[in-house]
């Protein structure tokens, strides 16, 4: 039986960094920003498969805890899953390896005391002189991802100690901790720049500027709205859902019932009609999956089975109520021939879901680096009518033509 007490947690296999520490000319180490993201891990397979998914060269790295491994990318920007957590910045101090303070700016954790931050700063403000690195208290957020290009199901670490990221990061803190399952995000290192002022200095070096390098989580799938309002898991599952539906129909086109197996030379497999049986959306899809099978001699009796049951399922959905909303459908092509004398039903069904239609076209879209303005402008030139007055029937038909080449 599991101990209950124990919460479940994914196993740290690295750190994302954005900074490294250099050498000065007098042997002296100093931290140093970086405008990239820095991985370290114990395991050199999964350095290097960042080097290979982001560019970067492996090196080995001598760290505080032992030998480790490293890469300075060329990426500012990866794809992340965000499984549940605790996001909650803290003031930390740490001195001879160890934490020795950890503040809410209250109360002091380890010792469950007062904080001592503000008042240690107070004090030498007081004094009339600066704090050594060693006595400042430092904001400290802390955050685990997942990234989605690596293969691993692990989670890598990411460490702030900047204000801007104790500020931000935690601002959808509460979405992210009830969320069920992780959130799909793009992780951005972005570069801000901070002017001070110092009027008791010379005129020339009043003004001084510190350049800050801040963790920012990007959720493009979900609107203010739905995070603020415990919507975030049910959006982030619709964008699991659209990257599915891409996938798929990535697939579909690639394949040789999509391409045509006299154009690449390729043949069907009944394994690939099996594959492909359950993408098809309309009697007339069937059909040519049927004719394409039989001619590549794939048309196995595992094979017309599971045409016949999608069949079935097509004529069951075109068989349900029709609501107001739905459009009478045009006639379907005949039944295709067969030369074992079976054929698949040809029968009209019920306007296609809108919804799910346009998932495809926005997929369609973004694989032919569509944006918005021309997207909408190939509909239109189509159709002589815009995407909100699109049917389901046009969206088909405008998904068919793309798969056909006949829009560019």
């Amino acid at each position: 039986m599991p101990i209950k007490e124990l919460q479940r947690r994914l196993t740290q296999v690295g750190v994302i960094r954005l900074g490294q520490q250099l050498m000065s000319k007098n042997n002296k180490p100093y931290p140093s920003k970086l405008e990239t993201l820095r991985f370290t891990s114990p395991s050199k397979a999964i350095v290097e498969a960042a080097a290979a998914q982001f560019g970067g060269t492996v090196q080995p790295w001598a760290s505080s805890v032992g030998p480790q491994f490293e890469v300075i990318t060329n990426a500012r920007e990866i794809r992340v899953l965000v499984p549940q957590q605790q996001i909650d910045p803290n003031y930390e101090l740490w001195g001879n390896g160890f934490r020795q303070r950890m503040c809410d700016g209250e109360t002091e954790r380890i010792s469950q005391k007062g904080c001592l931050c503000a008042p240690v700063r107070a004090a030498a403000q007081a004094a009339g002189r600066n704090l050594k690195p060693g006595e400042v208290c430092k904001p400290t957020t802390r955050l685990s991802v997942m990234v989605a290009d690596i293969p691993s199901l692990g989670v890598f670490k990411l460490e702030s100690h900047g204000w801007n990221a104790a500020a931000e990061l935690p601002m959808l803190a509460e979405a992210i901790a009830n969320a069920p399952r992780p959130i799909p995000a793009r992780l951005e290192v972005q570069r801000r720049e901070k002017k001070l002022y110092h009027p008791t200095k010379p005129a020339a070096e009043q003004i001084e500027s510190r350049v800050f390098m801040v963790p920012v989580l990007h959720f493009d799938f979900v609107t203010p709205a739905q995070a603020f309002s415990g919507q975030i898991a049910a959006a982030a599952a619709a964008a699991t859902q659209r990257e599915l539906v891409a996938a798929q129909l990535q697939a579909i086109e690639a394949s040789p019932a999509a391409t045509g197996p006299a154009g690449d030379g390729e043949k069907l497999t009944p394994a690939d009609v099996v594959r492909l049986a359950p993408y098809t959306k309309t009697v007339d899809q069937l059909q040519a999956l049927w004719k394409d099978a039989h001619k590549d001699g794939a048309l196995t009796d595992e094979a017309a089975a599971v045409l016949k049951a999608r069949a079935a399922e097509l004529e069951k959905a075109r068989q349900r109520p029709a609501t107001p909303d739905e459009q009478p459908a045009e006639a379907e092509p005949a039944a295709a021939e067969s030369t074992d004398a079976e054929a698949v039903s040809g029968e009209v069904e019920s306007e296609p879901d809108k919804n799910a239609l346009w998932v495809q076209i926005q997929a369609l879209a973004g694989a032919r680096k569509w944006n918005a303005e021309a997207l909408e402008k190939r509909i239109y030139e189509r159709f002589k009518r815009t995407s909100d007055e699109m049917t389901g029937w046009d969206m088909a038909a405008f998904i068919s033509a793309v798969a056909k080449g006949e829009i560019q």
